[in-house]
């Protein structure tokens, strides 16, 4: 009897724990975690302002559960913000692009691609049309305000190239150009966009179809590109309109060379070197500026300070023989100056005058033609002279 108890209890124990081993059934329709997973990466993505990455989630859960509202307004949401973005910058590439500035607008029409990839107006505007190389040159027209540095920038992608269109075009420099002048520039890459001037102007996107594929097709680079990609272009930007400011500066700086204002123009071309501390055409200038103003001191009789400024100069131009030569003239002219016009006070008997122009020439070199001594001389003539005074007062 107690067996049969034992296992009755036993019967009844083992019913009730295999109850609660059994698993719940799944409601129909339901969808895993991974879509509200994807959700949350989505939301946070938007909240940190980066809306292609978040619209990249937004797609993905709604590949997982394709009617989840939320994920549908996101993807709406975020779409319409990558939009506006991408209009703001192909306007800013418009604007650009209107200003001759070709680099720049490419960065700017590249951007609005990778936030729109389908955006048609920015996809006409990197895309070429048949390639054709100039054999001999490209005609530009001046512009105003337009500098052989901001052009050399603009056809060769440097501005340190300004010389092979000066040369071309028997220019001297920047203040040569005149607003309409007709300037050939030599060996360029254009495009005929279906005119017959073949102008880099008219074919600015030379520049941008370098970079395409075999396949011609520059939505693959803009494909490609990634945040890095669209910092850089950004960065790429910024730059050459830094390019361009030194250009001005330069430009500027040569302006007021030519005018003879050396102040000035040391102050413009200081900021390029500013920006670019080897910049050949500032330091070549910067050279030229404290040259001719240390002649201006020399020939006024200001030898020390031209001396200095004979010495500036060499910062400029390290093996300039000619500053050495008038650091040495500049020292002599200043030494002898300074002696005989002691000598002249001596024998005026204007005692301190001499001993005064003395000690100028003694600072520089005490051996001097006995400068020390001459001025020991008059200061003793000088004493004794004061004593006799001094007892012809006491009579």
């Amino acid at each position: 009897m107690e067996k049969v108890r034992v296992f009755v209890v036993l019967f009844w124990f083992a019913a009730w724990t295999a109850g609660c081993a059994v698993p719940v059934k799944e409601e129909p329709g339901a969808v895993p975690d991974v879509s509200a997973g994807y959700l949350q990466i989505a939301k946070q993505q938007e909240l940190a302002g980066e809306p292609i990455a978040a619209l990249k989630h937004f797609r993905l859960a709604l590949t997982v559960d394709p009617d989840n509202q939320e994920a549908i307004a996101g993807c709406h949401r975020v779409e319409n913000e990558l939009h506006s973005l991408a209009e703001r910058h192909y306007n800013a590439g418009l604007d650009l692009q209107k200003r001759g500035k070709y680099a720049p607008a490419k960065r700017e029409f590249l951007i609005a691609l990778r936030l729109w990839p389908d955006h048609p107006e920015a996809l006409k505007m990197i895309t070429p049309k048949k390639r054709a190389v100039a054999e001999g040159a490209v005609t530009h027209t001046v512009q105003p305000g337009e500098t052989l540095s901001a052009l050399a920038a603009r056809y060769y992608g440097d501005y340190r190239k300004f010389d092979i269109i000066a040369q071309h075009n028997q220019l001297k420099d920047s203040a040569s150009l005149r607003v309409g002048q007709k300037l050939i520039i030599p060996g360029t890459a254009a495009f005929d966009r279906g005119d017959s001037t073949g102008t880099v102007e008219e074919a600015w996107a030379d520049e941008a179809a370098a970079g395409d594929d075999e396949s011609g097709d520059p939505g693959n680079i803009v494909a490609e590109m990634d945040y890095q990609d669209l910092f850089d272009a950004v960065d790429s930007a910024r730059k050459a309109d830094q390019l361009e400011q030194i250009a001005i500066y330069r430009d500027h700086g040569i302006e007021l060379f030519n005018d003879k204002a050396y102040e000035g123009a040391i102050v413009e071309f200081n900021k390029v070197l500013a920006a670019t501390p080897n910049d050949p055409v500032a330091l070549d200038y910067l050279y030229q500026c404290h040259f001719h103003q240390s002649m201006a001191l020399y020939e006024r009789k200001e030898y020390l300070a031209a001396r200095d400024g004979f010495r500036t100069t060499l910062n400029f131009r390290g093996n300039c023989q000619q500053c050495h030569a008038y650091m040495d003239k500049c020292e002599a002219s200043y030494k002898a100056f300074h002696y005989t016009r002691g000598m002249q006070f001596y024998h005026n008997e204007q005692l301190q005058e001499a001993i005064r122009e003395w000690e100028l020439v003694k600072r520089e070199d005490p051996d001097y033609k006995k400068v020390s001594y001459l001025i020991d001389k008059a200061r003793t003539i000088q004493k004794k002279m004061n004593e006799l005074k001094a007892k012809e007062g006491r009579r």
